[in-house]
């Protein structure tokens, strides 16, 4: 398979490209939404508990161990969690794509089975997420070879998602099929193998607010520092530093507090999360339809198929230039 990663403005050309072609597939079934809802509500809950116990520390609070290992069980848990959901909704996107309205539900029943493979691929993302870890420590030619292999089985993965929750494969099997997909792909499709989408999408988005956010929080520490809890001050800014000059309100005698750098991270970071569970979601409705068309195009209800065919290839002309139905 060719790999191919996209710069940043094809990042985020692709990005707004999907977000606005899925809603029409979400449109016909509103169930869709629920396993994105309940990522949403999981991933929120994970960060909260994580910034709930760092925040105890602060106050010398005991009660902060149990917040933090809360945090750790349910990110250690959520490899499986995200799974099953992210094979749910691949299974209502095959249910809504044939004509059906599944609801969650159904789908949940419809993946029951599948419980070795939910945990062959939490594991799997776990190998990934501590590559991606390793990458982080590395540096020259063996961060780029780590962040390939990361970005490799991002892509993967969502290949292999409906292939499981459609026609129930293992991942031995799955693997099989995606390699036997691709040399049967359409002539018009055969470029999207080779594209890593959104690959890095979040980052790129959220690097400019983690930056604006970050002086914003340092600003307001040290503009209302005095009248912020204790317990996040660091003291005037003389004992920071010795030959602080007089700038403006601050000065010497400044004193700046962590909290408003603390809570920017903690919105940045759940924002962070809710944004990488919906470009998820939205990865896993193009993959589901990408696999539906080439493996049981038949099954595809009629007032469907025809509006697939831009959306896959992601060419914005057949879309928007397709004379309107009669």
């Amino acid at each position: 398979m060719d790999f191919i990663t996209p710069n940043r403005k094809a990042r985020l050309a692709q990005l707004g490209f999907l977000v606005r072609h899925t809603f029409t597939i979400i449109g016909r079934n509103g169930a869709l939404l629920v396993p994105l809802i309940h990522m949403w509500i999981y991933a929120a809950l994970m960060v909260m508990m994580f910034f709930a116990g760092l925040f105890l520390i602060f106050y010398e609070n005991g009660n902060s161990t149990w917040f933090l290992v809360a945090g750790v069980v349910m990110f250690v848990y959520k490899f499986i969690f995200y799974n099953r959901t992210e094979l749910t909704l691949s299974c209502l996107v095959y249910g809504t794509a044939t004509g059906a309205t599944p609801t969650r539900a159904e789908a949940r029943r419809e993946i029951a089975p599948l419980k070795s493979q939910v945990r062959i691929l939490a594991l799997l993302d776990m190998a990934s997420a501590w590559v991606a870890s390793r990458k982080k420590k590395e540096g020259g030619l063996m961060s780029m070879l780590l962040g390939a292999l990361v970005e490799v089985w991002d892509l993967a993965n969502h290949f292999l998602l409906p292939a499981i929750a459609i026609d129930k494969l293992g991942l031995r099997d799955g693997v099989a099929e995606m390699k036997r997909l691709k040399d049967h792909v359409p002539e018009t499709l055969a470029g999207v193998f080779g594209i890593d989408i959104m690959g890095g999408v979040v980052g790129t988005l959220m690097a400019p607010l983690y930056a604006i956010g970050g002086l914003a929080g340092v600003a307001c520490g040290l503009l209302f520092g005095a009248h912020l809890p204790h317990e996040f001050s660091a003291g005037i800014l003389a004992d920071l530093f010795p030959t602080m000059p007089e700038i403006g309100p601050i000065g010497p005698e400044t004193v700046f507090n962590w909290l408003p750098v603390f809570v920017v991270v903690a919105l940045g970071m759940l924002l962070h999360a809710l944004m990488a569970r919906t470009v998820t979601a939205i990865k896993v409705v193009y993959f589901t339809l990408f696999y539906i068309r080439i493996k049981h195009a038949d099954a595809l209800a009629p007032e469907i198929r025809a509006d697939l065919e831009g959306y896959l290839d992601m060419n914005e002309r057949d879309i928007s230039d397709r004379p309107a139905p009669a």
